[in-house]
């Protein structure tokens, strides 16, 4: 499926593909998660990097690329970069390598410390925002407090790991990961990447009120309920939803 006919979900993956650049972009992979859950006394097994490059490799059988991009939070701990976060990280890149030619990390709010674990890596540039071919990537943490600045047609960001909750016929309630997509107030076009991580909780964005979105991005420069909404499930696949003004009523 294409977001303003320019980039395209690829089948039932959280990841958009940006053909233009020959760019595969995801983001919020939070390695290091389930370590971090472990030492604080609930046991979680290791497992979402392996599921990570397994649907990286799938998604390069499917797409010819030769950048990666990731919209931040590349690692999950704020304070520091334990060991384990640090071998995933460079266990995650060196599986990138094999896959594009380079690899871009935007800087996340958890993404401190994050130099220590790339700068031996030329191929990886690390950096609070990249520009290609009109389209700005960022993070989405921060507020942008002169949006005129940013001299780009799209902008494409995280941060939010935006979901939905569904309810079916006999009260089953489920979150789906989605990507969100709208006009923003100066007329720049927004994407909203769902979190690559199945472990970072999301969003609920039919749920949410305003004043409760994490990013200030969404909170000031554009009417979340303008929104539209794509859901994304490995199993299920794609589902496309009207603006988010109007499915209120389905979580």
């Amino acid at each position: 499926m294409m977001i303003f006919e320019k980039f395209e979900i690829v089948e039932n993956y959280p990841a958009l593909y940006f053909g233009e650049i020959e760019a595969l972009v995801i983001s919020d992979l939070h390695l290091g998660l389930e370590s971090l859950m472990t030492d604080s006394g609930l046991y979680m097994p290791k497992f979402q990097l392996s599921e990570m490059k397994e649907e990286m490799k799938d998604i390069s059988q499917k797409k010819d690329f030769e950048k990666i991009i990731v919209c931040g939070d590349i690692k999950h701990e704020f304070s520091e970069t334990s060991y384990q976060e640090k071998k995933e990280v460079e266990e995650f890149i060196e599986f990138s390598q094999t896959l594009a030619e380079d690899i871009y990390f935007v800087k996340g709010n958890h993404d401190n410390y994050l130099i220590y674990s790339v700068k031996r890596y030329p191929q990886v540039r690390l950096e609070d925002s990249f520009v290609f071919d009109g389209v700005n990537f960022i993070h989405g943490h921060e507020k942008i407090e002169d949006l005129t600045r940013l001299d780009t047609e799209y902008l494409i960001m995280g941060h939010e790991h935006p979901a939905l909750s569904l309810t079916d016929e006999v009260g089953a309630k489920e979150k789906v990961r989605c990507f969100l997509y709208g006009e923003m107030r100066n007329g720049m076009r927004l994407i909203v990447l769902p979190a690559f991580s199945r472990l970072a909780q999301g969003s609920q964005m039919n749920q949410l009120r305003e004043e409760d979105l994490l990013s200030p991005v969404l909170k000031d420069m554009i009417e979340v309920g303008e929104m539209k909404a794509v859901g994304v499930d490995k199993e299920a696949g794609l589902f496309e939803f009207p603006k988010l003004k109007k499915i209120r009523s389905l979580g």
